[in-house]
């Protein structure tokens, strides 16, 4: 994608313009993180799926504007139509060409997510918890959670995150929420928090990340409606299908 700005239009969805992301850029254009990449390949797939949206539409009026209109053809007024079966196969060869272009930066993103996400994974757990000490130790530890009260887990597990505590942390973390006494929910916020604790720059980019691809999967899946609907309706003009009949009728 060109560094140069990109005219917001009208006749675009907002969300699929590269500005869409402004607000994740202080989280993810920090300094040697994975999280440029994100924020650069994320732009550049807005980018493409915003200028190409802009080009059909474009496209598309211009086809409209020239449909049945009365032309001097031989100096006599002639009905003119657009070839609206060309602009349907353009569109077609147009979304051939670029569909696996935002598929390989949709790939590219997730891998990039992935890389992020295995980082805070490590970061809150404890590399001792796989031995035998580490296994005997996370049993008691998730024992004791839940035979205390249910009104002092989440004092205890939130004392254990602040004080960073990990040994304690990856032992409630690393086993289902039931074992600890933990309702689902109350695990899922343990996690957060813990990343937050152990991890905070990797997982806000996390999270800034998982907005970015949404981002993007929301407006291929646009381009894509916009492109099928072009193709579907600018197949053949009553026109063009007249025309076609009258051919076939007499033997062309």
């Amino acid at each position: 994608m060109s560094d140069q700005p990109i005219s917001i239009r009208t006749n675009v969805p907002p969300s699929m313009h590269p500005d869409a992301l402004a607000n994740l850029s202080d989280t993810l254009t920090q300094k040697d993180t994975l999280g440029i990449n994100i924020w650069n390949v994320a732009r550049e797939a807005l980018g493409l799926c915003y200028q190409s949206y802009t080009m059909l539409n474009d496209t598309e009026k211009s086809v409209k504007e020239v449909q049945s209109q009365r032309r001097m053809v031989d100096g006599r007024p002639t009905e003119v139509a657009a070839t609206s079966k060309e602009l349907a196969n353009a569109a077609e060869a147009s979304w051939k060409r670029i569909a696996p272009i935002i598929d390989r930066k949709v790939k590219e993103l997730n891998g990039t997510l992935t890389v992020i996400s295995n980082r805070v994974a490590a970061a809150i757990d404890e590399p001792t918890r796989k031995t035998a000490e580490g296994i005997a130790l996370a049993t008691e530890v998730r024992n004791y959670v839940r035979a205390i009260p249910l009104e002092q887990r989440t004092a205890f597990v939130n004392q254990a995150i602040n004080e960073g505590d990990k040994s304690t942390v990856a032992a409630l973390l690393h086993a289902q929420p039931f074992l600890s006494g933990l309702t689902p929910l109350a695990h899922s916020n343990m996690r957060k928090q813990a990343a937050a604790k152990f991890a905070p720059l990797d997982s806000a980019q996390h999270d800034a990340a998982t907005t970015a691809i949404e981002y993007v999967m929301q407006a291929g899946s646009a381009l894509s409606a916009r492109y099928g609907k072009v193709m579907h309706s600018m197949r053949q003009t009553p026109v063009e299908k007249a025309a076609d009949q009258l051919k076939a009728l007499a033997g062309g």
